[in-house]
């Protein structure tokens, strides 16, 4: 592991701040720290093609990212069919395109038959980053970039395949990394090297790096999942999940604070794409269930806890109809989650009791987000359930056109939706 002083005194308050400046914003992949629950009242309910729209926008080429969305400007990811690479920010108001700025090109690097996953995953999977003074991006080539949002400029890129490793995945690498206070936090869980890397947000320049080469089967050692935050109080965590284990970083220094390992399912095609979550009692880990084979399940584990809980901090399994790559959410001492083929359940999250079950029409890859007691639910096809929180009662279903892997934002009353090649701006008005 290597460690670098700078910043050390600031990062203490820094680290503080993105909770509360960025309430009213929605800066990366399910808010600001990765939880999908947004604090706001008065969300939308009911829209559709014809009612209910702020704004739309054509998109070029094709991907799954999610926006990011700042004060002034929602900005998206792409990449088209020259195999360029691009970021594009939009007034958040309007819908005006602000500027579009090619960063790169090239395509994944992906070991597994091409079908399985060409269709709906490409090198513009993860998702942006973003305040109001710069944007960061990583595709799935190992390009790591950061844009000035005013000029357009590039203010310092990286190549992590060249730095780090080529990456040996099944489907090409597709997490998205996390920004929380100055640092940048990048996962690689792969065949191959396999780290945790934070970066300065400013400079570019490594802070820290920490293997993260755990004992996995086959394609359990890939991921594609997410890191998240878990910051309450004094107590700040990273959560990462993937090579059949989860566990969490001191996001300052690195230094591994607990792990958890048996996440490993009876499939040779068993890998981890939803990201972890906690609140103060609990930490959610997920293995996927490719194809929806009921072979995927959910552990529970005891938050506060330290070094190996793989066994003492386990407080309860549940292998009904679990997510593959949708993300969980708790909101409320409880737990939701949409299964692949489209069957939502709620848990209670102390006990794993099953409080409702229903079924989704469509496949559902998108995480599950959250605000103003409502929960939504979006398929592939463009279907958004919302569901209230409190009884699981569907308020409405709201369909639009197109494909819809990418998880939905939520800022200032406005939910954001990204298809293949599509942005909604919904304020349900």
């Amino acid at each position: 592991m290597r460690f670098s002083k700078l910043i050390f005194p600031a990062i203490l308050v820094s680290l503080l701040i993105p909770s509360l400046a960025q309430a009213e914003v929605w800066p990366q992949f399910r808010g600001a720290t990765g939880s999908g629950v947004s604090t706001e009242k008065n969300l939308p309910k009911k829209w559709s093609d014809q009612q209910g729209i702020l704004w739309s926008v054509a998109l070029p080429g094709r991907a799954n990212s999610s926006p990011a969305i700042t004060a002034r400007r929602v900005d998206i990811t792409t990449k088209t069919d020259d195999e360029s690479l691009w970021i594009i920010s939009f007034d958040r108001k309007s819908g005006k395109e602000i500027r579009k700025v090619k960063v790169g090109s090239g395509s994944l690097s992906a070991t597994g038959p091409r079908n399985l996953w060409a269709n709906r995953h490409n090198s513009a999977t993860p998702s942006p980053m973003a305040d109001d003074r710069n944007i960061w991006a990583f595709f799935g080539t190992g390009l790591l970039v950061c844009l000035d949002a005013e000029s357009g400029q590039i203010q310092w890129k990286r190549d992590l395949v060249k730095d780090y490793g080529p990456y040996n995945i099944t489907f090409g690498m597709g997490s998205t990394p996390r920004l929380w206070g100055n640092l940048l936090y990048v996962t690689c869980m792969t065949k191959g090297p396999s780290y945790v890397v934070a970066f300065n947000k400013n400079t570019g320049k490594e802070v820290w790096k920490t293997n993260r080469k755990l004992p996995a089967k086959k394609d359990g050692a890939d991921a594609y999942s997410t890191p998240v935050i878990f910051h309450n109080g004094k107590k700040t965590e990273l959560l990462v999940s993937g090579s059949d284990h989860v566990n969490a970083y001191d996001p300052q220094t690195g230094k591994q604070l607990w792990i958890a390992g048996g996440l490993d399912i009876p499939s040779p095609f068993g890998r981890i794409i939803a990201a972890p979550v906690a609140d103060s009692n609990v930490v959610i880990a997920t293995s996927g269930n490719p194809g929806g084979g009921g072979l995927g399940y959910l552990k529970a584990f005891q938050q506060g806890s330290s070094g190996d809980i793989t066994k003492k901090g386990l407080l309860w399994k549940y292998d009904v109809s679990t997510p593959d790559s949708s993300t969980p959410l708790i909101l409320n001492d409880k737990l939701f989650m949409v299964s692949q083929n489209g069957v939502a359940s709620c848990l209670n999250l102390k006990n794993r009791k099953l409080l409702w079950k229903k079924r989704m029409k469509g496949q559902y890859y998108s995480a599950l987000v959250a605000g103003d007691g409502k929960v939504y639910f979006l398929s592939i096809e463009g279907l958004c359930t919302v569901i209230d929180a409190s009884n699981g009662e569907v308020l409405a279903e709201n369909q639009l056109p197109g494909t819809f892997y990418s998880t939905p934002a939520i800022s200032e009353g406005v939910i954001y939706l990204r298809s293949f090649d599509c942005l909604y701006a919904i304020s349900g008005k």
